[in-house]
């Protein structure tokens, strides 16, 4: 009896857990659900209008008051390639995606070579987008919820997080995210100017 039962909650199981892989394999860019998130916040992440969300995830409900922490949506169809990462879309075709932080320089040199206050507008570039200082003085966009801000590369930030992570001065982070002490860190969509 006990193993009859244990394997229809497997199967049950594996039924579910089935339905975000088979959308993931026809998809050319995905998000991956992040705590808090809601189709009307994911499409503000991303730039995918919550009906689009909602007909290419068959999943969903039509409230939308379904998904899971670590669901993977699929974005846009197609097979023009994959992108993904959590609680963003990988590359946009707005620019990067990435995880902005943000931190206080204090009056000290930047990894640019000019001393970095407070109030300044900066951000400081991860590792993989540093390209040895090449950038350093070149505006930056960053996106988040329908705000922007425009900020000076002035530093490397080695401890960014994810792939294209940046690291913002108060100021800016505070343009988009008047919470963002509370939430420490935000899924922003970025451009070189």
């Amino acid at each position: 009896m006990f193993f009859k039962a244990f394997a229809a909650l497997l199967v049950t199981a594996l039924a579910v857990s089935a339905s975000p892989l088979e959308a993931r394999q026809s998809c050319a860019s995905t998000y991956t659900v992040v705590s808090g998130d809601t189709c009307d916040i994911i499409a503000s992440k991303t730039g995918v209008s919550t009906a689009t969300i909602e007909s290419l995830n068959t999943s969903i409900n039509s409230g939308c008051t379904n998904l899971q922490v670590g669901q993977v949506l699929c974005l846009s169809s197609g097979s023009s390639g994959s992108s993904s990462s959590s609680g963003s879309s990988g590359t946009s075709s707005g620019g990067i995606d990435g995880i902005a932080t943000y931190y206080d320089p204090n009056g000290g040199y930047g990894a640019c070579g000019s001393i970095l206050q407070n109030t300044d507008y900066i951000v400081a570039l991860g590792p993989n987008d540093w390209d040895s200082g090449a950038h350093c003085g070149q505006t930056v966009t960053v996106q988040y919820s329908g705000k922007s801000v425009q900020v000076v590369v002035q530093d490397l930030c080695p401890g960014c997080q994810g792939d294209h992570g940046i690291d913002l001065t108060e100021p800016a982070m505070n343009t988009l995210d008047t919470n963002y002490i509370f939430d420490g860190k935000i899924s922003v969509v970025w451009n070189f100017d």
